[in-house]
């Protein structure tokens, strides 16, 4: 009986050392930059402060009301330090200062299932240097007026969907179009699922965009998420989805592959010129993982900010009526949508980009400093994690001034502005796109895509808010905030002139 008491009282005591180290280690929330602003109430042992990070509400409690007067706050996160930053000239010092994202391991790990090895957004270092740089390529501008024409049917289509309807959920057929808009300029392929969403690639494609969030944020250490090989009924369909996804693009590829001819206006043939040009040509594998990217990147970011711009012009008639009357003047009610024509168009430009700033579709980006940053006097040490809270660098009265959450299009018209922002800093202060050499390398393919679905709809509709709709409600899921209870608008045609 003393051998046992003995042996438990041992057991007991190293599992108290254990647990002792490991808050030593991991569980404990001390300041790491001294001086810097740290909030040690939002934390608790070992998850820091991870429970205000899931909703933008509550994530508000960490980078505005804790930051200090220059917008910077430092905490913990799981085991990791992390600063946030939001004021324009340190988020120019971190973007600049560092490309690097370092993965987190469970998410890193389903990004991977989806996308495979190769693709630009699992790649680090001189492997993502190599991508990028054949990315930045395919997205010349050449091969991207290419893409209007593809651009501006869809638009169209989608534009007599939404007339066609009244009053509706403008969100969900902004999804559609951006299905089909993705796939015909990813890979020249029409899904028409603003026609029929129940089209094989349409539901493959949801289901596993849905399901890949699910597993990342929402059920990471369950074993039946995290281990694919698990028969379950959510494991075998996604491998099946996968297939269905993977086949279809992978016949493509092989097609153009065997038979290399250029004039497909798509981002696979972009991929494939600007691919020929490295020493090392990307394998079908890298060509499909890439391709896959772009197709599951460009999906929710595109259609959610062109939703919130259909409500803020609907709920701004004045600036629905300036933005129309720019499109009768350069385009006219019924006048073709071209490459040139969309680069005569300041004022609606202008509409587009002050609605990502108030509603950016990636409300947070992140950076892991790989040597010594000082920001206003702060000696931030390599190894932390630099959080870019996009909503709140967007919305920051030190970057805009004191209207900062005014729908103010005229702001991107002129360099003037309220805000102490230095003409080094100003391109910092908007960061929908992030920033840097790791910013969005879509990103003009993103603009040109909403800009066409803007002129359509404003051509044909009148914007009103629907009587009795549901709230603007945005709530992050993953890496994407969203209008969680929908966009409802009401679309009335517009009247005609006479003619002359």
């Amino acid at each position: 009986m003393t051998d046992l008491v003995t042996t438990a009282s041992v057991g007991i005591a190293l599992a108290a050392l254990a647990i002792a180290y490991l808050y030593h280690r991991y569980g404990r929330n001390e300041p790491f930059v001294p001086g810097l602003a740290f909030p040690h109430e939002l934390h608790a042992p070992f998850i820091g402060v991870a429970k205000h990070m899931g909703k933008l509400e509550a994530s508000a409690r960490v980078f505005v009301d804790a930051a200090d007067a220059n917008g910077m706050v430092s905490f913990k996160l799981m085991s990791m330090h992390v600063i946030a930053v939001t004021k324009a000239e340190h988020v120019r010092a971190v973007v600049c200062s560092s490309s690097y994202r370092k993965p987190m391991p469970l998410i890193q790990k389903h990004i991977r299932e989806l996308l495979g090895y190769n693709s630009l957004p699992v790649l680090m270092h001189d492997e993502w240097k190599v991508h990028r740089r054949v990315f930045a390529r395919a997205f010349h501008w050449e091969y991207l007026a290419a893409m209007v024409p593809a651009m501006a049917t869809v638009a169209a289509e989608a534009a007599s969907v939404l007339l066609a309807a009244s009053t509706t959920d403008v969100y969900r057929v902004l999804q559609l179009s951006a299905l089909d808009t993705i796939a015909l300029t990813g890979f020249g392929f029409n899904v028409h699922a603003l026609r029929d969403s129940s089209h094989p690639i349409a539901e493959a494609f949801e289901f596993l965009l849905s399901e890949t969030t699910r597993r990342c944020f929402e059920a990471p250490l369950r074993p039946t998420s995290y281990f694919y090989s698990i028969p379950t009924p959510a494991n075998l369909r996604y491998r099946r989805e996968v297939g269905v996804v993977r086949a279809k693009l992978g016949d493509i590829i092989a097609a153009r592959l065997a038979s290399p001819t250029k004039g497909h206006p798509d981002l696979l043939q972009a991929l494939l010129d600007a691919a020929a040009a490295e020493d090392d040509p990307m394998s079908p594998d890298a060509l499909a993982d890439n391709v896959l990217a772009f197709f599951f990147g460009g999906y929710d970011t595109t259609s959610t900010g062109m939703a919130y711009t259909l409500y803020l012009l609907a709920t701004h008639p004045e600036v629905q009526a300036k933005a129309v009357a720019e499109i009768d003047t350069v385009v006219g009610m019924s006048g073709a949508i071209t490459y040139e024509v969309l680069q005569l168009l300041p004022y609606l430009n202008a509409v587009l980009t002050e609605s990502l700033r108030l509603f950016p579709p990636t409300p947070v980006t992140s950076r892991h400093l790989e040597t010594d940053l000082v920001l206003s006097g702060y000696t931030i040490p390599a190894g932390t994690m630099a959080y870019l809270p996009i909503w709140y660098i967007n919305r920051s009265t030190l970057n805009w001034g004191n209207d900062a959450l005014d729908f103010k299009p005229e702001r991107h018209l002129t360099d003037h502005m309220e805000g102490d922002v230095g003409a080094k800093d100003r391109a910092y202060r908007f960061m929908s796109f992030s920033g840097g050499p790791r910013n969005c390398v879509g990103m003009r393919f993103a603009v040109l895509e909403a800009t066409c679905m803007l002129i359509a709809v404003l051509q044909t509709c009148v914007l009103a808010r629907a009587e009795g709709s549901p709230p603007l409600q945005p709530k992050a899921r993953g890496i994407v905030q969203k209008p969680e209870l929908g966009v409802w608008l009401q679309l009335s045609p517009r009247l005609r002139p006479p003619p002359a």
